[in-house]
């Protein structure tokens, strides 16, 4: 995997709202999980139904990816890009979600979906140095704007405005070209939407996004990431994984958090 200049990868987020980093992802990895990514999307349609799927709106999200394929841990453990996130978010980031996203051909949503990936607060003022969540885009395929780029606003991510007009985004917005193995940082109030892929091929990417630990999680992954999985990851995953963030059920484990905190260090004695 590729080593990353933080500061610089952060100062560029900051600004714009992303990055790119080139080869975040080494190609044995990319064929691995495309690998697992092609068994679990046939799995999918055999339980659900293709049809079904489609009907709504699901088909080619695959969801919960923790609890599925060895192949994705790395992406919670060894990613150079988890090391933006944690300078970003602080030491308490939790997931809030992890998938994968498959645009078909024909599909995209180029220019009208434009969105956040924190549509609950656009257009909530935050001091300069607080990102509440970061998106991390791992994509599997080369990714022009003829098969479905991702397209983004760049420097979106400051503006309170919650509702923009398609036709004011469209011209300011920039398509994401990338190889496969790359990965797209970005602050997750960027507008953005996927374009539409005009190719005979899908396209795949793999959404990691990571919040301040106050923001809900997409799942409660501590209960949907089996414990004999959990327990494969390392501390850090672990936590991503909302281990440390389940409250507390008792006022001892609420005491005892809150002592281990340093919060109650004055009831010594």
């Amino acid at each position: 995997m590729s080593s990353v200049d933080i500061s610089s990868s952060i100062a560029q987020i900051e600004s714009a709202g992303y990055v790119v980093l080139p080869g975040a992802l080494p190609s044995e990895s990319v064929t691995q999980i495309s690998a697992a990514l092609d068994a679990m999307l046939k799995a999918d349609d055999e339980t659900w139904g293709a049809e079904r799927l489609v009907e709504i709106r699901e088909r080619g999200a695959l969801r919960n990816l923790a609890a599925a394929d060895p192949a994705f841990a790395q992406l919670l453990q060894t990613s150079p890009a988890l090391e933006i996130v944690d300078a970003i978010l602080g030491a308490r980031a939790i997931l809030n979600c992890f998938d994968a996203l498959t645009l078909f051909p024909g599909q995209g949503r180029y220019p009208w979906d434009y969105h956040t990936d924190l549509m609950d607060v656009t257009g909530v003022a935050f001091p300069s140095s607080r990102i509440p969540g970061v998106n991390v885009l791992y994509y599997m395929d080369r990714v022009r704007e003829e098969n479905g780029s991702t397209w983004v606003v760049p420097g979106s991510h400051l503006t309170l405005v919650d509702t923009p007009d398609p036709e004011v985004m469209a011209p300011l917005s920039v398509p994401l070209e990338v190889e496969p193995g790359d990965a797209v940082v970005f602050d997750a109030r960027i507008w953005h939407c996927a374009g539409t892929n005009g190719s005979d091929a899908p396209r795949t990417l793999i959404k990691t996004l990571f919040t301040s630990h106050w923001y809900r999680p997409q799942m409660d992954f501590t209960r949907a990431v089996p414990e004999e999985i959990l327990a494969g990851f390392d501390d850090r995953a672990r936590r991503y994984l909302g281990v440390e963030n389940v409250p507390p059920v008792t006022v001892e484990e609420l005491r005892m958090r809150l002592f281990h905190g340093g919060a109650m260090s004055a009831m010594k004695g």
